[in-house]
């Protein structure tokens, strides 16, 4: 079964594409959520398929995808809202990379959580990069994070990057250590901090810090349904 992709405005060339789904403390999900507010990127875009769960999202009465594509500022973002099972993620991440390949992207990440037990004695946690080749390691050199040196990583920031080097995308996988099954917007910040230089403009920070309780509280479910789903899924992990 095919994936849909629907674009309901001008397409942005060259753009940066940021991918986010849930996982290890939602921290892609809160990236993206605080990115798309505080740089008003507006919806673009769907994206739907047969695959995908029987999930929908429901504003005013409304149903709405719950896999949508926000754009401005030469940014793409594409969020999924709900937590895929492996096979519709992995689908969904091919479709994605070949949709974003024919717009020449200027670098494509994707952003996200490795769990970290230690966590909460972690005030500053690390963030970590690996690239999908030299080209996309020197195009994204203001990048911020630890770059990960050797070593294995695997998982579903593996087959993203594999999939991107495939498709001569350049890529990269920012993950930074967080909660495994709680919320984590601490982790989340750290992440949009590093990713700051590359897009070129500021992101405020300070309303992700204020309401990190309540963002917290607000995803509580998400974060149970994602942790059930990440179950059946191969979670992101580095071997040194």
């Amino acid at each position: 079964m095919s994936i849909e992709i629907v674009e309901r405005a001008p397409e942005i060339k060259n753009p940066i594409l940021i991918l986010a789904v849930p996982g290890a403390g939602l921290v892609g999900v809160i990236a993206a959520d605080h990115l798309i507010r505080t740089a008003n990127l507006k919806e673009v875009g769907k994206i739907d398929s047969p695959i995908f769960p029987p999930v929908i999202g429901v504003r005013d009465g409304v149903a709405m995808h719950t896999v949508k594509i926000y754009g401005g500022d030469g940014i793409y973002v594409v969020k999924a809202e709900v937590p895929l099972p492996i096979d519709p993620l992995l689908k969904l991440t091919v479709a994605v990379l070949d949709w974003i390949a024919r717009k020449r992207p200027k670098l494509a990440m994707i952003v996200g959580g490795v769990p970290e037990e230690n966590r909460i004695k972690i005030e500053k946690p690390q963030v970590m990069t690996v690239f999908s080749s030299d080209e996309a390691k020197n195009l994204a050199r203001d990048l911020k994070g630890q770059l990960m040196k050797e070593g294995y990583l695997s998982g579903y920031a593996a087959f993203f990057l594999r999939e991107a080097a495939r498709r001569g995308v350049p890529a990269a996988a920012l993950m930074v250590q967080s909660y495994a099954t709680y919320p984590d917007p601490g982790a989340a910040a750290e992440v949009l901090k590093a990713i700051e230089p590359i897009l070129g403009f500021n992101i405020d920070l300070s309303q992700l810090e204020a309401e990190s309780e309540t963002i917290r509280l607000k995803l509580k479910e998400l974060m149970a349904r994602t942790v059930q789903t990440a179950k059946e899924s191969p979670a992101p992990a580095y071997i040194g």
